[in-house]
């Protein structure tokens, strides 16, 4: 009878210790913050690699546009850069011929820092192609299949962009909804060095051999479409 009752007693002391140490476990729980002011901004973008926005920036954004370091734009919504684009040097046809764009990665960038996903619209107009008092007649110049990039760590949803065939009327080229097209964005016709087929002018024949040029007015407006 002695032995039962002091294994009970061992028992009664094992049970107090592991039952009764959680008694005075102490928890203390509270909270903190953390804050940050976000604000527009207008400082200049520099041109992203429009073949990996994630990538150092080039010191030449398109090498076959190598003066062009981007147009130093100010301000929270901005057009960063625009490849000027050049059809090399040809020979007059008898036929009508499509040429295309030497540039490889032409590429158009824009930046949007507002902070109000308010959208926006960019769009292009060109005047005809001339030297001096002649005109390139007939001659048309298209972008097709650009590609839309920005930097992999951007949350904002993309904006889309459109094939045109650049003439004196104003056309959507790239445009941003509402809650979009927040940070900076490149639209890339990208293609064959030398021969870019998504970058063309067509030129009819029966034209006078010259130096032209045409000039391409771009607009960016603060809206998702432009009227």
């Amino acid at each position: 009878m002695k032995n039962l009752t002091k294994v009970l007693t061992v028992g009664a002391i094992t049970a107090a210790t592991l039952f009764g140490a959680s008694t005075f476990a102490h928890a203390d729980t509270t909270t903190s913050t953390g804050k940050i002011k976000l604000e527009a901004d207008d400082s200049a973008v520099t041109p992203l690699d429009p073949t990996n926005p994630d990538g150092p920036t080039p010191t030449i954004p398109d090498p076959s546009d190598p003066d062009n370091d981007g147009t130093g734009n100010t301000g929270s919504l901005t057009i960063d850069f625009l490849s000027n684009l050049d059809f090399g040097t040809q020979k007059v046809s008898g036929q009508s011929q499509t040429y295309h764009a030497v540039n490889k990665n032409p590429y158009i960038q824009v930046t949007d820092k507002r902070g109000t996903g308010a959208g926006w619209t960019l769009t292009a107009k060109a005047t005809d192609f001339k030297d001096g008092t002649k005109t390139l007649k007939g001659a048309a110049m298209s972008l097709k299949d650009g590609q839309v990039k920005t930097q992999s760590d951007n949350q904002s949803v993309a904006p889309t962009t459109s094939d045109i065939t650049l003439n004196g009327n104003t056309q959507p080229v790239l445009a941003a909804e509402a809650n979009a097209g927040m940070g900076t964005w490149l639209d890339v016709y990208a293609g064959t060095d030398g021969n870019n087929e998504n970058v063309s002018l067509y030129v009819p024949a029966g034209n006078l051999a010259g130096d032209y040029n045409s000039s391409i007015t771009w607009t960016l407006e603060d809206s998702p479409s432009a009227e």
